[in-house]
């Protein structure tokens, strides 16, 4: 057998520099018998052609369908446009988003140093966007969108913040203190107030108190520590939610809270609060000042595009003292807001360390998080508990 590599055009310094070891993931070498013939130029000519729109139109996605079929053989094609300085800058966009949506072997990497040197501001925010395709899954991909939050274009940095997850709540705080772009600063903050009601830590304010963000319109849930121990990340405090015109409502006293993650969320029409007190959830209506326990258990969580929220209540003979910590097994639990019939969904394993928040359980600092499957129940040191759909939500799209 032969050894064979498809020729590719050289392109001018540094874009050869980078398609090098590109096209070494994407084209490489094969095998063949009797050797093989590169694509034809033709093939790169009609895929420019299909390309060129400026304002893509149902035209365009028909014929770009009808390459979609090809194989490898294309990837090829897409590299070459993308790394060609002398193509125009919105046919190596498309190329770009194309190359993207195939899922190509390499092509994050590809995305990832076009969005550090590319001087383009059309082909940063087709990468930009291209890179979120990969973010869910992909570690790579979240550290080039946070990154990018950086970026000199408000348009890439905007597509850059849509990208990020709950656990980038601090990273927007910061860009939210600093945005220049007022659409930017107010997706930051948006974004910021949706995180924190999937589990993000609050921030302090000036008196100490960690409070939700929200519009002055809107009930915001305080907590005030009695007492803190610095080192550990754990606080007991008072928790209250404050309504307009500085109306208060009392929760509970003695809550605990774990590195800034205040158990207490609100549902989606802000009427009604799951908080934990006592290691007890409780659910109480705003509107009516009437307090339902659930039952015990610890670390509730509202969940998104529902009203229902999941806790999680411990099964004490699982619990395992070992060298490197105390595994726990837990219950996850799924209820509705307005009250009714609450559902097990299955068991949640973690391991509660010592030398971290005072060996408090990771539980306490679980968010909700995104999946392609769905929505994830996640923290460090615990296992990932993917969520079911509930009962009258469609299943997550493949």
């Amino acid at each position: 057998m032969k050894l064979v590599c498809p020729r590719t055009r050289i392109a001018p310094w540094p874009a050869r520099l980078l398609a090098l070891p590109l096209l070494a993931v994407l084209s490489g070498c094969f095998i063949a018998g009797g050797g093989a013939t590169p694509r034809p130029d033709r093939l790169q000519a009609r895929v420019t052609r299909i390309l060129d729109a400026e304002t893509p139109s149902p035209a365009y996605y028909r014929e770009r369908a009808r390459l979609e079929v090809l194989g490898r053989e294309l990837d090829e094609v897409l590299i070459r446009i993308v790394l060609d300085p002398g193509v125009a800058d919105h046919v190596r966009a498309n190329a770009i988003t194309l190359l993207a949506d195939r899922g190509a072997p390499g092509a994050l990497n590809l995305l990832r140093r076009i969005l550090v040197s590319s001087a383009v501001d059309e082909v940063r925010l087709a990468a930009v966007t291209g890179v979120q395709r990969f973010a869910v899954d992909s570690p790579q991909a979240r550290n080039a969108l946070r990154a990018a939050v950086g970026d000199p274009s408000p348009r890439v940095r905007l597509n850059a913040l849509q990208g990020l997850d709950v656990e980038d709540v601090g990273l927007l705080r910061s860009v939210a203190a600093r945005e220049p772009d007022p659409q930017v600063k107010l997706i930051a903050q948006q974004l910021i107030t949706l995180f924190e009601s999937r589990g993000g830590p609050l921030a302090r304010n000036p008196r100490g108190e960690l409070r939700t963000v929200a519009a002055d319109s809107a009930p915001q849930i305080v907590f005030h520590a009695g007492a803190a121990d610095t080192v550990g990340g754990l606080q007991v405090g008072s928790l209250w939610v404050e309504l307009p015109r500085a109306r208060l409502v009392p929760l509970a006293q003695g809550v605990e809270v774990v590195d800034s993650v205040v158990p207490a969320f609100l549902n989606s029409g802000r009427t009604l609060v799951v908080y934990e007190a006592g290691r007890v959830i409780h659910v109480r209506d705003l509107r009516s000042g009437e307090t339902r326990v659930v039952g015990p258990g610890i670390a509730p969580r509202a969940l998104p595009l529902t009203d229902r929220f999941v806790f999680l209540q411990e099964v004490p003979s699982e619990r395992q003292d070992t060298a490197g910590g105390t595994g726990l097994v837990y219950r996850v639990i799924r209820a509705p807001f307005a009250g009714g019939p609450a559902e097990r969904l299955g068991l949640l394993s973690a391991v509660a360390r010592p030398e971290r928040d005072r060996g408090a359980s990771p539980v306490r600092r679980m968010v909700v998080g995104e999946l392609r499957q769905g929505f994830v129940l996640r923290a460090p040191g615990m296992a990932p508990f993917v969520l079911p759909p509930g009962p009258t939500e469609p299943p997550p799209r493949p």
